[in-house]
């Protein structure tokens, strides 16, 4: 089987419009190393002439060898130049649900419910069936949805289908005509249904998070703000929360602030730098405020740090080297520091 690599490259314009190409498409005949890996990207970059200062972050999957990946650019700053590794936040979340859809009854509820709209995709006869007890029950005659294991939203989709299709689905399985007397037990038993409309409202708000990481979509600065929410409104436990749903969100949250580090962002973090430039979150209203003033020192650091970045390559661009000619002018005196240059 072969391997390809493609690499996408993600930037404004000056007209702050978001753009996105496929700089390359490309077989990956050695080992997947995180080595090999980075200097493939790296070449990516040199061939479409990307100087360093432009390569800001590395999107990819939890997989230690991209992970190790960005290690490898970031040692050699002054070739690779220096960037970030930011973990899709897509994947992220995927690994959190997957942690939580692990716990045995769960588990056992979501391999009932596939299970059972198995049954009913292969058989011809049952689906039939589900259209007329649906037009009789006067429920949308909406199609079952078999979940997929690598997309935590389609096991969603799933669930909340079958809760909404519950009565039919139960009208068929019932029906002797219809349905064979070794098949009826594929039906949920009443504390499974309970279970599955439970997961699948608990999920829901999950997919906000989800939608917002597609690629169309600027989510950086909106991640961390987000996710401090979700666990505020969604994921704090509540009294009439049932045993299985309490040890859920207290998963979700683990597992979140584990690999999202939230109780350990440093001030440098590129995660809150992009919320206190989004003017949206730029009030970082989920820090302490000790923390949200070491944010704003840090990004006035790198605006300084731009511009000085900036006056070098202008004056390397107006070099005699670039055909312009030597002068003897003084330079201009330099304009006095403003004190209130970041406020938010």
């Amino acid at each position: 089987m072969e391997a390809y690599m493609a690499v996408t490259c993600h930037f404004i314009t000056q007209e702050w419009e978001l753009c996105a190409f496929v700089l390359e498409t490309k077989a990956f005949e050695s080992s997947h190393t995180g080595v090999n890996i980075a200097q493939q990207l790296g070449d990516a970059a040199d061939a479409f002439a990307i100087p360093n200062y432009k390569r800001i972050a590395v999107v990819h999957d939890n997989a230690s060898n991209m992970k190790l990946c960005t290690e490898t650019l970031n040692k050699e700053p002054e070739k690779w130049g220096t960037v970030q590794g930011v973990c899709c936040s897509g994947h992220t979340l995927q690994l959190c649900i997957n942690e939580a859809l692990k716990l045995d009854r769960i588990r056992r509820t979501v391999s009932a419910a596939r299970n059972l709209v198995g049954h009913f995709k292969k058989s011809a006869k049952a689906t039939a069936a589900l259209k007329e007890k649906q037009t009789q029950q006067n429920v949308v005659q909406h199609k079952l949805i078999q979940d997929v294991a690598t997309r935590w939203n389609s096991t969603y989709e799933m669930l909340n289908r079958l809760v909404e299709q519950r009565w039919p689905v139960t009208a068929v399985l019932s029906d002797p005509s219809i349905t064979k007397k070794g098949n009826r037990t594929l039906d949920l038993t009443g504390d499974q249904w309970k279970l599955a409309q439970e997961t699948s409202e608990l999920l829901g708000p999950l997919l906000t998070l989800t939608e917002l990481s597609q690629e169309a979509n600027l989510s950086l600065s909106a991640t961390v703000p987000m996710l401090f929410n979700l666990k505020k409104r969604h994921l704090s436990p509540e009294e009439d929360d049932s045993p299985d749903i309490r040890e859920m969100k207290n998963t979700l949250v683990k597992e979140i602030d584990s690999r999202w580090e939230l109780l350990n962002l440093e001030p440098t973090s590129i995660y809150l730098l992009s919320s206190a430039l989004d003017v949206r979150f730029k009030h970082l209203k989920f820090l302490e405020d000790e923390k949200k003033d070491l944010v704003y020192i840090e990004v006035v650091r790198l605006a300084e740090h731009l511009h000085q970045q900036q006056i070098v390559r202008k004056g390397e661009e107006l070099s005699p080297s670039h055909g312009e000619e030597e002068t003897d002018a003084p330079p201009p005196p330099a304009k006095k520091k403003n004190s209130r240059r970041f406020q938010c």
